[in-house]
């Protein structure tokens, strides 16, 4: 029904808060951000795709899609009178959007660490005095982070507190990336995956999207693109073998260290739709079926 009529979207970009605290409730500040950054989404929408909000509250005949298919999502879309696409249970979206889940692969930075003990913590702050960054596991668009330069402070030290109390923190160098870039890819029911082109991105020094673009030749060094796209394989492989099924993407970057530029194939794990999901893959989500 939905190649006839299109999809009823819901552009959830708050899915890892709903994740984090499944009570979460936004706030009309967030919303109306978040209202402000959608518009750019909308073009995860087909020709004949709608979107459920105020102005399509009712979508009956046509298949449900979501940004991310949390259960508020989902309660979305049946209020609307609509079916969702086949997807996957909230426990395996929670575990592979956990950025735990993205350091396990160990292709991030060699320093970057899960941490769940405040001791762990300040012993690794202490043992090496360089910028560090400490990242919440279920955050987007740079929320849910903290940069510490030298000693933790009061407020600094209550973040911390508050995070640990709830799950544990990503710690890692803190880097200024020279490059931003990113690949996206599908996976099917039968877990065959499908990976797009390289892009850049371009993001606020707090890690906001701002826009992207497919890489210009020679923009990625052979070796740099070879590295993104074993970690696209790898990320594609590891979501398969823990049930995942739909859009991902994962971002990288260029940096300096000591002097010289390095690469870091793996950053974060979206498994999800992103904002340079359009760009990034060959074929319009309008075009791909989970059914």
């Amino acid at each position: 029904m939905s190649d006839i009529l299109g999809f009823a979207w819901v552009l959830n970009l708050d899915a890892e808060l709903e994740m984090a605290e499944p009570s979460y409730c936004a706030r009309p500040r967030l919303l109306a951000q978040l209202d402000r950054y959608g518009q750019g989404a909308r073009a995860l929408l087909g020709p004949r795709d709608v979107l459920l909000d105020g102005s399509n509250p009712i979508a009956l005949g046509r298949t449900g899609r979501a940004w991310c298919p949390t259960p508020r999502a989902i309660a979305r879309m049946a209020k609307a009178g609509v079916e969702p696409e086949p997807h996957p249970p909230l426990s395996v979206l929670h575990a592979v959007n956990h950025r735990k889940f993205a350091v396990e692969l160990s292709l991030g930075l060699s320093e970057q660490r899960y941490v769940e003990d405040r001791g762990e913590l300040d012993e690794i702050l202490r043992k090496k005095e360089r910028a560090w960054l400490l990242k919440r596991p279920l955050s987007f668009a740079g929320r849910g982070q903290q940069r510490i330069f030298g000693q933790v402070d009061a407020k600094q030290s209550a973040w911390i507190d508050a995070s640990l109390r709830r799950t544990g923190l990503v710690i890692e160098p803190f880097v200024t990336p020279t490059l931003e870039v990113s690949l996206h890819g599908f996976i099917s029911r039968d877990r065959r995956n499908e990976l797009g082109r390289p892009c850049v991105q371009e993001v606020s020094d707090r890690g906001v999207f701002r826009s992207i673009r497919a890489t210009r030749t020679g923009e990625l060094l052979a070796a740099e693109e070879l590295r993104l796209v074993d970690a696209a394989e790898q990320t594609a492989a590891a979501l398969s073998a823990a049930g995942y099924f739909g859009p991902f993407g994962i971002d990288a970057y260029r940096y300096s260290s000591d002097g010289r530029e390095a690469f870091c194939p793996l950053s974060e794990i979206n498994a999800r739709y992103s904002m340079g999901f359009v760009t990034g893959f060959p074929r319009h989500p309008s075009e791909l079926s989970l059914e």
